[in-house]
């Protein structure tokens, strides 16, 4: 009776409407698998399956316990899911309140390609996109996502009790909450149970390396090799997540300092017999939502809302502790001081710090993906800086990538059903960033999205707490979503640690510059440009530089409300070693600049008889290519493992395209050859050439992080579209990140060397503003010309039916001024004149 009256409560909290609905027991014959975690283990105990704690994951109160992060790994081999002629999931959790922004996962049975699930089914809670859902997807290992069959439903991220059962059977993919179905979506294509993969089962996570794990608690998982009917899920509702007694909260601990004195968590009990007595440690107050301390629970109720308050005076170091009879619920506490080793940057009350967590206490503050946990000073006391707690990401495998992302926005309600965006970055301003930083093993990166342009700042602490301390400028063109990152993408790092993150409108002195250092190259790299911004200034920015290096202009006035664009040349011949200076009163800042002449060393062209039609090979300056998402260009002064040869070179991160543009270049019927240096991680990238053909053709490669060549070759068709170019991408691709160096294209049916037997012009020359060639021929032939330019692009192209003994050819071409190179072939040889018109 107690139990039913418990569950009615809930279904009544949970907003679910109460209707007389039969309720049949499914039993055990079909229940192939269940993981109760009653016993402090992660034993299957009703099959072999037993799972494995991954990462920071516990077992705590008769249930898996993934608040700090972490999952549970399940022998899917052994399972052997895909076998199943029916199946049915069911998870009772509980989640961390607003810990699960992204796209997590309660569960999953499948395999991963690249970074990529594939041929899995999947029950998640809650989404980054604001749902539950429940889904399959076989068969699509490029797209997986987009060939989902799946039915969605309400977040649930609320720290409450929830029960979630999926259905797989002939009719689709069937989805209930809380004893109550939302919804069926039947199969499609090639979606099916048969094709499900058995390379990875997981609870907590999903199979796309890159999401996020599912923060809370699951306190029962069941696998049935059947699709149970609406009356068996409501029975398994009704007679809820435990058979003994229990009590369980939705933290495992509480940390506190003077920025981060309180945290709401709720509690649920279960079984019990007598009400829950609440003993609190010296220092620690506990409420109830109306603000009244709380001293007891009533037994078996579920998501009780209590509010543990540090009152900021008394050291903190103790349990609060939950007693039921025999039954006991412990959440350590402890309480730190961040007065000594935080002060803001800015104490007065107009200079408002834009992260509303500076002392990195709650992932409800933040967004992102992969790895994140917060280390607190009962959980991970040695990876504090200050105060209660900091933050982690990754975790120390190649594989464990991560980004804490802070939305520098706001959600403002506008009515009932609708929100407003409010961003809290302005456009052309400068802002300062302050953290504190700690790399294990590598480099990470910290910096702002969505802000005309983006933001990078590398850092490499060497195991060590440093300040990372800069500026950056917003543009004009900012997104409606601009926010900051701390995460390892690209970088060699595999887990770090950040705390007293601020984030403020500059109010000192500032100037601040989009390029940081620069490699300056005897090729394609003497130009480079720097936009820059100051505000606060109280003089104009003089600009200077060193030796080998012109900038202009060399004076920008002070606080204009538009970046400004300085321009820097290379003389090509001089060893710089020095830095370009912008200086504005008692405000400098300093670009580093070097210079680089060893390109030729690492680079042997493919031709030498024959022009390029890459102006940039060596990836030198981006504004000579196209292309779109996340492209960049990449310096040895910076990432010197990321550069193949001499400077630079260009990379791709999570989706983009660095395209060359040929529009104008390219001849119909006509082969062509294309060779660089590339390196990919995560998976294939691919050389492509589009607007030539019918479609695009298109090669890929995969080289596991090293660098290879890749050599593409195509042909055009007998008509070119309007525009078309070259591309490097991972356009429906596996690969996240991928470098390219040495980019060459060329013609690829022109001879490839001078092969005379004797020089077959007897001479040539210009007359009446037309090229004439005179030569002599042994036998009657076909003689073919054709006209370059110096720049190596194709003029014109004739022919002549020779005759024995002496021909003049006069070109039909009327010609400019200039510099020409006029090729002829017949019988194979060919002769090459230039020529001064």
């Amino acid at each position: 009776m107690k139990k039913t009256y418990f569950l009615l409560c809930l279904l009544l909290v949970s907003g679910i409407g109460v209707k007389t609905i039969a309720q049949t027991d499914p039993g055990t014959a079909n229940l192939t698998h269940q993981w109760t975690f009653d016993d402090g283990t992660t034993k299957d105990v009703v099959g072999t399956a037993n799972g494995t704690l991954t990462g920071a994951a516990t077992i705590a109160s008769k249930a898996l316990v993934t608040l700090n992060g972490g999952y549970l790994t399940l022998p899917s081999t052994d399972i052997g899911i895909n076998s199943y002629a029916e199946i049915t999931t069911e998870s009772w959790f509980t989640s961390g309140l607003g810990l699960n922004t992204g796209y997590t996962m309660l569960s999953y049975f499948g395999n991963t390609t690249g970074t990529v699930g594939t041929d899995y089914i999947s029950m998640s809670a809650a989404r980054g996109d604001g749902f539950s859902r429940a889904a399959i997807s076989t068969g699509n290992t490029s797209t997986p996502w987009a060939t989902e069959n799946g039915v969605n439903s309400s977040k649930y991220d609320d720290g409450l009790l929830h029960h979630m059962v999926s259905v797989f059977d002939a009719n689709g993919v069937t989805f209930y909450i809380d004893g109550v179905q939302v919804g069926n979506t039947p199969f499609t294509g090639t979606n099916a149970i048969n094709s499900i993969g058995t390379q990875f089962g997981y609870l907590a996570k999903g199979g796309y390396t890159g999401d996020p794990t599912w923060k809370g608690s699951i306190h029962k998982f069941s696998l049935y090799n059947k699709a149970l009917t609406p009356d068996n899920i409501l029975y398994l509702f009704q007679h809820g997540p435990e058979k003994d007694a229990v009590i369980t909260s939705t933290v495992s601990s509480l940390a506190f300092d003077e920025t981060y004195p309180a945290e709401t968590f709720n509690v649920t009990s279960s079984n019990l017999t007598s009400p829950i007595t609440v003993a609190v440690p010296a220092g620690v107050l506990l409420i109830n939502a109306s603000g009244n301390p709380v001293t007891s629970i009533p037994q078996n109720t579920a998501n009780v809302s209590v509010t543990a308050i540090f009152d900021g005076t008394v050291a903190v170091n103790g349990n609060i502790t939950f007693t039921s009879g025999s039954t006991v619920e412990t959440i350590p506490v402890k309480s730190a001081s961040d007065v000594a080793c935080y002060t803001p940057l800015y104490t007065d009350n107009i200079s408002k710090n834009l992260n509303a967590d500076p002392g990195l206490n709650s992932l409800a503050t933040y967004v992102g993906w992969g790895t994140r946990a917060v280390s607190t000073i009962i959980t991970d006391p040695t990876n504090v800086y200050c105060g209660a707690a900091s933050m982690k990401v990754g975790d120390g495998v190649a594989s464990g990538t991560g980004s804490l992302d802070l939305p520098i926005t706001t959600i403002t309600p506008l009515t009932a059903t609708t929100n407003d965006t409010v961003v809290l970055f302005k456009k052309n301003t400068v802002y300062r960033v302050k953290a504190m930083v700690r790399t294990m093993d590598g480099s990470f990166q910290i910096g702002a999205f969505g802000t005309d342009p983006d933001i990078i700042t590398p850092i490499n602490t060497g195991g060590v707490w440093k300040a990372v301390d800069f500026k950056f400028s917003t543009g004009a063109n900012m997104t409606k979503t601009p926010g900051m990152y701390f995460n390892n993408y690209a970088c060699t790092g595999t887990s770090a640690f950040i705390d007293n993150w601020e984030v403020y409108e500059a109010k000192d002195p500032v100037i601040t510059t989009t390029v940081k250092s620069y490699v300056a190259d005897d090729k394609s790299g003497k130009n480079f440009k720097i936009s820059t911004l100051g505000a606060n200034l109280k003089a104009d920015i003089t600009v200077t530089a060193p030796a080998g290096i012109t900038v202009s202009p060399t004076t920008i006035l002070k606080n204009l409300t538009t970046p400004q664009v300085i321009t820097a040349t290379y003389d090509g011949t001089t060893d710089v070693a020095g830095n370009i200076v912008l200086t504005s009163d008692t405000v400098i800042v300093k670009i580093a600049v070097t210079s680089d002449k060893t390109s030729a060393a690492c680079f042997t062209p493919l031709y030498t008889d024959r022009p390029n039609l890459n102006a940039d090979p060596y990836l030198n300056n981006l504004s000579m290519f196209g292309g779109w998402g996340g492209q960049s260009i990449v310096s040895a002064l910076t990432q010197p493992d990321s550069v193949f040869c001499g400077t630079h070179s260009g990379r791709i991160l999570s989706a983009g395209s660095i395209d060359i543009v040929l529009t104008g270049k390219l001849r119909p019927n006509t082969s062509y050859i294309s060779k660089a240096k590339v390196r990919t991680f995560g998976g294939k990238f691919q050389l492509g050439i589009y607007g030539v053909a019918t479609a695009d053709i298109t090669d890929s490669i995969d080289t596991n992080g090293n660098w290879q060549d890749f050599t593409f070759q195509f042909s055009t068709s007998s008509t070119l579209t309007a525009a078309y170019g070259l591309y490097f991408n991972n356009f429906k691709r596996s690969g996240t990140r991928g470098f390219i160096d040495n980019w060459e294209i060329y013609r690829n049916d022109t001879v490839t060397a001078v092969a005379n037997v004797k020089d077959l012009f007897e001479n040539i020359y210009v007359q009446n503003g037309k090229i004439v060639a005179e030569f002599d021929l042994d036998n009657s032939t076909v003689v073919q010309f054709a006209l370059y330019s110096v720049q190596g692009t194709l003029v014109s192209e004739e022919r002549i039916s020779g005759v024995q003994g002496r021909n003049r050819k006069v070109f039909d071409a009327v010609l400019p001024s200039g510099v020409y190179l006029v090729k002829m072939t017949q019988n194979g040889q060919t002769s090459l004149r230039k020529l001064v018109k």
